[in-house]
């Protein structure tokens, strides 16, 4: 039987003052705090004009609710659902090693643009440079605010209101409806499509190929795989045929690995240094992914469009701050220290933690767990690398597997996001897991607190 509607009464609604004073205790600015309360009753205003039924709860309880969200808007997370590198929680998680680097910026200055040799006013981008180059094997490199920054700067300055020439089996979308034909127009560049979907050729870019042409561009399509009847023009080719027409060749990595991840059990992906060993002019890769840093962008290659770049104003929109240099700095670092300094980096030791680890750490934490309403289990599973880097591969890993007497998954789901630090997990067939890929050890007593009190 379907529960009746509660229509809203105006006269019982309560005043903004009102609502202000039953938040006393919460901690925000007074007109924040006025803000949304004028904000929420708008809102059931307008339901009552549209004759809606009021929302579910009070007024006063879900004003307070709201009031509590912003207050802890940006919380710690247990990253239970087996993505390692996990877009929603801030993709690549920073190392010990990074944020003990960020004590440079506590109270104080940096010399984020000044030669200290001669007093005189440097280059921010100077700071990265020589890193960028021994890690690409590149003649040159500057960073900016995203991989999405470093297409839309790369192709702005290189082919502005010029033709782009790439394949249509490469027009993939990233996520976040970021998608390549769109970063193009968005570029003020003209979108040369060719080949179709699974099968492009080398006489299909040569075909193409006209006075306006100022690019060829190949997009690696980390975030899908293409098998089957499938045909696709090497780097090698494109640069060939980019160099007997004195046209430059970009390649847009995407997640960009520097280390060969097949010895972590995953499919290889091409390596920065061995695409500019094919002899592409431009590479673009994230930071923020397979190295394991902050959010930016790295443009590296030849020193001729580096400069270029540099000179494009729309650089000074998207170059990076001090915070994302000294982070970057320190991710380049640690993989110069080879195996040494990986193992430094979340990311690369989530990947390398064994299987067996993994089961007697759970084997341990559903040992301590006393909670009556709860049948555990612990299974193998599989985990994944995420944001797009190898999608179709799979690591081994340990879930412990939660079903509650008086709660379905999705509730228990639901509470233990609520828990702070918040938990999350994954469902399937009614039963809630924590994978432990990537659970830091530290971590393992949030969730044992949170489970005895579930």
């Amino acid at each position: 039987m379907k529960a009746p509607t509660t229509l809203i009464n105006l006269s019982e609604l309560p005043s903004v003052d009102a609502l202000l004073q039953s938040v006393a205790d919460i901690e925000l600015p007074h007109n924040l705090k006025k803000n949304e309360a004028r904000t929420l009753l708008d809102e059931w205003r307008e339901c009552a004009a549209k004759g809606k039924s009021a929302p579910k709860g009070k007024l006063e309880s879900n004003y307070q609710k709201k009031l509590l969200k912003i207050a802890n808007s940006l919380r710690k997370v247990v990253n239970g659902t087996g993505v390692i590198i996990h877009t929603n929680l801030g993709r690549s998680p920073l190392s010990t090693k990074m944020l003990s680097a960020m004590e440079a910026l506590k109270d104080g200055y940096v010399n984020l643009e000044l030669d200290l040799d001669d007093g005189r006013r440097g280059n921010r981008h100077d700071h990265l440079r020589p890193w960028i180059q021994s890690i690409s094997s590149a003649q040159d490199g500057i960073l900016v605010n995203n991989n999405a920054a470093a297409v839309l700067l790369t192709l702005n300055t290189l082919a502005d209101r010029k033709e782009v020439i790439i394949s249509r089996g490469q027009l993939v979308e990233i996520g976040g409806s970021f998608r390549i034909p769109e970063i193009l127009r968005k570029a003020g560049s003209k979108l040369v499509e060719v080949g179709t979907t699974n099968r492009t050729h080398l006489k299909d870019y040569e075909e193409a190929i006209t006075t306006r042409t100022r690019l060829l561009l190949w997009v690696h399509t980390s975030n899908y795989k293409i098998s089957g009847f499938t045909k696709e023009v090497s780097l090698q080719e494109l640069v060939a045929l980019g160099k007997k027409h004195s046209i430059p060749v970009m390649a847009d990595l995407g997640s960009g690995a520097l280390v060969p991840i097949d010895e972590f059990g995953l499919q290889r992906e091409p390596l920065v240094s061995e695409v500019m060993g094919s002899g592409v002019d431009i590479v673009t890769f994230s930071v923020d992914k397979l190295l394991g840093g902050p959010q930016g962008g790295i443009i590296a290659g030849s020193q001729v469009l580096l400069a270029k770049i540099e000179k494009n104003n729309l650089l000074r929109a998207l170059r990076p701050d001090k915070t994302q240099i000294l982070l970057t700095l320190q991710a380049l670092k640690a993989f110069s220290l080879g195996e040494d300094g990986l193992s430094d980096i979340p990311v690369y030791r989530d990947m390398i933690t064994p299987v067996a680890t993994l089961k007697k750490r759970a084997e341990i934490l559903v040992g301590k767990i006393e909670n009556a309403h709860l049948s555990l289990s612990i299974f193998e599973t599989e985990s994944q690398v995420g944001s797009g880097a190898s999608p179709s591969e799979k690591m081994p890993s340990i879930g412990i597997g939660i079903k509650h007497s008086k709660m379905k998954a999705a509730r228990v789901s639901s509470c233990l996001r609520a828990n702070d630090p918040a938990i999350m997990g994954r469902i399937a067939d009614e039963v809630f897991t924590i994978d432990l890929k990537a659970v830091r050890v530290g971590e393992d007593e949030y969730i044992l607190q949170a489970l005895n009190k579930l």
